[in-house]
């Protein structure tokens, strides 16, 4: 299922363009004499699509957004030791729910959301927006969304540097494009008054015939004495102008010369130059953007060698390297704005049409891939940012763990999808009898394909264990830890100093305490082992000297 938007944010557009010029420039350099002349002026025609039209086209075979482009403070992880953090009049909560614990001012353990979901049970008004019992179903879905830490306490706001900055950057970006749009823009109205000048060879017939001979009778062929080689100009009514130095005596030369230019016109090069510039103005701050023009302005006149070449045999190519090597001159003028002569890759350009050779059918199957690849990647490469979140947090009292479902790229699943996923979500965890995370979360993915219609990879499905407090303190009883009316622990009678349960996402930590203890479970959420450090042991002195190195925080 496809899903296309005009929506793409000019700096992905900018992003993924550079990536895309990248990509070609390698091909270039490895493929170039290998491949036909026309491939890489239509695979840069996919990178200026790119540049330039901000749609967003989400398929199964899109690139996430970069986590680094979509706002730094929401791709950055809270680590655990920046978790001590909590405010004094958190509300507690019961033991077993996801959260981290510190002690706080009265000497009650204090527990807080960490990097798991918010775990049914929990009172936590900040954390929970919203709860409600589903229609047929003992479960209920909670509102995650919502963090209580403090803007203030992503370091990542402030890492884009001051306001300042961010509010001259626009400024500056709009000065750079108006200057290099205003030096073109003098360039083209200075080469366009020299001309002006020219004089119409409407009674020419030599000209005429071979335009004629080419099926393009219709263009217009003027000779200046302003301009150094022959060129081709104008987008509405596309016109040859040669120079007045030429030996007009010369068929040989003139065929070869009109047909160039005429090829030119009838690949519309002048057209492809005009959008090349418009991306050109639009990124004039990306050096990648500007070595995409040089390069396709070369690629556009070997692409044009190699259309008139193949109506020529040997000798006839060899007559036409010579009339190239007669006409190009060192010109000053820009070869961005006109097809025309020049002598700048004229020696490239020879050796090319000397080593000329018709494409083979591997070339062309290859050259066929690559156009296909470079279409594909402009168009599902990116896609524009969208809002991962599909469902709340689900739980189930029939089932010991909670789903909560993320979209993996930007997908139109008509009205209702949360309570249409919900839903779904609900129907596997009641049926389920496996208790298997692996198979829930299979099945999980099944149903919200069969109720979307996507493919199964376009849902990530976050299941994680969900127990109530009496689970919890049955199964810690079983391996000699008791949950005390404070909230702290006890294991085998000695007072805990710091407990985790990772797969629970529980933790929790006091200044005083003679053994730290960690719960392992296995994959189907079954308590296996309580590994405990006791004073004295070498691991807990390393544990209290890395606590004292970061200032005793717990």
């Amino acid at each position: 299922m496809l899903h296309f938007r005009m929506n793409m944010p000019f700096y992905l557009m900018a992003f993924y363009g550079s990536v895309m010029i990248a990509a070609v420039l390698l091909l270039r350099a490895l493929l170039k004499n290998k491949l036909p002349k026309f491939v890489f002026p239509a695979l840069w025609g996919v990178v200026l699509l790119r540049l330039l039209v901000p749609f967003s086209l989400s398929s199964p075979l899109s690139l996430p957004v970069p986590a680094g482009l979509t706002g730094l403070s929401e791709s950055m992880a809270i680590h655990e030791d920046e978790m001590t953090w909590v405010a004094e009049d958190l509300p507690q909560t019961q033991s077993g729910t996801a959260g981290a614990e510190a002690t706080g001012g009265d000497g009650t353990a204090r527990t807080w959301a960490s990097e798991s979901p918010d775990i049914p049970g929990t009172d936590n008004d900040t954390a929970v927006a919203e709860e409600g019992v589903m229609e047929g179903s003992s479960g209920y879905v909670m509102d995650t969304g919502t963090s209580f830490l403090p803007r203030s306490f992503f370091p990542g706001n402030n890492s884009l540097g001051s306001d300042s900055l961010r509010n001259a950057l626009p400024a500056l970006y709009l000065l750079g494009l108006a200057a290099v749009a205003g030096i073109l823009a003098w360039q083209k109205i200075t080469y366009a008054k020299r001309l002006k000048g020219g004089l119409l060879m409407e009674h020419n017939e030599t000209v005429n015939g071979l335009l004629r001979d080419m099926g393009m009778g219709h263009v217009l062929v003027f000779s200046n004495d302003e301009i150094a080689s022959p060129l081709a100009c104008g987008l509405i009514g596309p016109r040859i102008c040669l120079p007045t130095r030429m030996d007009f005596g010369n068929a040989v030369l003139l065929r070869h010369v009109l047909a160039h230019e005429a090829m030119h016109i009838r690949r519309r090069d002048n057209w492809v130059k005009a959008v090349m510039l418009a991306a050109v103005v639009l990124h004039w701050y990306n050096p990648l953007v500007w070595l995409m023009a040089k390069c396709l302005a070369s690629d556009l006149e070997a692409a044009c060698d190699a259309a008139v070449l193949k109506k020529y045999d040997t000798d006839q190519r060899k007559s036409y390297a010579y009339s190239l090597l007669a006409m190009a001159v060192s010109a000053s003028r820009s070869s961005l704005l006109y097809s025309a002569f020049s002598k700048t890759e004229v020696e490239r350009r020879v050796k090319g049409i000397l080593a000329f050779r018709k494409a083979s059918a591997f070339a062309l199957l290859l050259s066929v891939l690559l156009l296909a690849g470079g279409t594909v990647a402009s168009a599902t490469g990116g896609q524009a940012p969208f809002s991962h979140a599909l469902t709340s947090y689900c739980a189930s009292s029939g089932s010991r763990w909670g789903v909560k479902v993320e979209i993996t790229r930007d997908i139109a699943l008509g009205q209702r999808p949360q309570k249409r996923a919900e839903d779904a979500v609900f129907s596997v965890l009641d049926a389920d009898a496996s208790q298997d995370p692996d198979i829930i979360r299979e099945a999980v993915q099944a149903a919200l394909a069969r109720e979307f219609g996507v493919e199964r990879s376009a849902f990530d499905v976050s299941v994680s264990l969900c127990l109530d407090a009496e689970t919890v303190d049955a199964q810690y009883a079983e391996w000699g830890i008791e949950c005390l009316d404070n909230g702290f622990l006890r294991y085998q009678g000695e007072q805990v100093r710091i407990y985790r349960d990772e797969m629970l996402g529980s933790y929790q930590s006091r200044e005083d305490g003679g053994v730290d203890i960690a719960v392992r479970r296995n994959r189907l959420g079954e308590v296996t082992a309580v590994d405990a450090w006791h004073a004295g042991d070498d691991e807990y002195d390393r544990r209290t000297k890395e606590l004292e190195r970061h200032g005793s925080r717990y």
